[in-house]
């Protein structure tokens, strides 16, 4: 990578901060001279003498910028142990301090010499020498000042990725809850489910009320102007069992549906919706592709700190997984993304079909638990395993 682009400061306006704040200290010295000039019997301003030290110094610092800013990131200061990292900062502050008052003062003293004002005698060089500790000291308390400014604007500059990262999440999650809604409102859901309960009015009007509760659930679901980002997975599985039930009732014998939930795993936390673009996968790819019997298991376990999602199916599958993903699977894709933005590195996200057979997605993140736990009794299922036929 460009050394010049290794800071959060675009280089372009270090460099003309550099060039405004030299002119500004030149100016201050060169008021000061013309004020006090006749009092302390100063003579003529002498910009030779004056002028080389501001740009000097504060270009020689747009130039270790990017270095400083290396040195930060290798050694972070909010990470422990901190007094490692801040020892290090000590060592390269001394060190890169000592570069610059090295090199601007001979730069500096070479110039006056050029002008006739230094010449290179041994009473010139002692004094060269002993003015070099107090102004590497001067340097060394420069350095932690541009220190300071990095930090509060890589700072800042993650402040403002996080908020971006958190609107995208937000709207990825209104994109989720209107293509659940659309999903939900298309006709022929809608008219299949409505002509489900048509025919258990005159056989079974309990198992039609419930499946009308269940679409009921559905549509407040997707509607819910509170729904937020994170929710516990007990309720995401309430959210696909009401899904899955209506259409276990409408498919009867051809669908079976099983969770292996563990109950202690109920309030773990997940993306709101993340499951229900899974599910609905399985049964495109089940059910509406093939006129067998379609397995569907929804799973979740927990390995060594994170927790692991799955949902299976034997339908009809593909052959081409990741042709697949490209040219649709727009809801899967949802979910990775989503997943990715949340947890960074620490998601994974992985979909295969074994023999062009079904197929097997699965996700994981860090296990975090609610702080409050709540039981709700509406929820499935509450067993370690149990099968979702829940109407008759």
């Amino acid at each position: 990578m460009n050394y010049f682009k290794r800071s959060p400061i675009p280089y372009r306006i270090i460099l003309a901060t550099a060039l405004v704040m030299a002119t500004l200290f030149l100016l201050q010295a060169y008021m000061h001279h013309y004020v006090y000039a006749e009092i302390k019997d100063l003579g003529e301003f002498n910009w030779w003498r004056e002028a080389p030290v501001p740009y000097l110094n504060f270009l020689f610092w747009a130039l270790l910028c990017p270095l400083a800013y290396i040195v930060y990131t290798r050694w972070p200061l909010n990470v422990r142990p901190v007094w490692q990292h801040v020892g290090m900062h000590l060592l390269f502050g001394l060190i890169i301090a000592s570069i610059h008052e090295i090199s601007t003062s001979g730069i500096y003293y070479y110039i006056l010499n050029r002008i006739g004002d230094f010449p290179w005698n041994a009473e010139y060089r002692a004094f060269a020498l002993n003015a070099l500790p107090p102004a590497i000291l001067q340097r060394f308390m420069e350095y932690w000042t541009l220190l300071a400014v990095l930090i509060a604007v890589d700072y800042a500059r993650q402040t403002r990725e996080k908020q971006t990262q958190l609107l995208k999440l937000r709207n990825e999650l209104q994109i989720s809850q209107l293509n659940a809604l659309k999903k939900q409102l298309q006709p022929h859901f809608l008219f299949n489910t409505l002509n489900t309960v048509s025919a258990l009015m005159d056989t079974n009007v309990n198992g039609a009320r419930k499946v009308l509760s269940r679409l009921g659930q559905l549509l407040r679901a997707s509607l819910d102007k509170d729904q937020r980002d994170i929710v516990p997975l007990a309720r995401e599985i309430e959210l696909i069992g009401n899904y899955l039930g209506i259409e276990s009732v409408r498919f009867q014998d051809r669908l079976h549906v099983t969770y292996d939930i563990p109950h202690e795993l109920s309030e773990a936390q997940v993306p709101s919706m993340v499951l229900q673009p899974l599910v609905e996968n399985a049964i495109k790819h089940g059910l509406d592709a093939t006129s067998d019997r379609v397995d569907i298991n929804v799973r979740a376990e927990e390995r060594d700190g994170t927790l692991a999602l799955m949902v299976t199916d034997n339908g009809k599958g593909c052959s081409d997984v990741s042709m697949a993903m490209e040219h649709g699977g727009i809801g899967l894709r949802n979910v990775r993304d989503r997943i990715q933005l949340l947890y960074g590195p620490e998601a994974t996200f992985s979909i295969s079909s074994p023999g062009g057979k079904g197929f097997n997605v699965g996700l994981s993140f860090p296990l975090r638990m609610a702080p409050d736990p709540r039981s709700n009794g509406s929820i499935l299922p509450v067993n370690a395993r149990s099968t979702a036929h829940p109407l008759p």
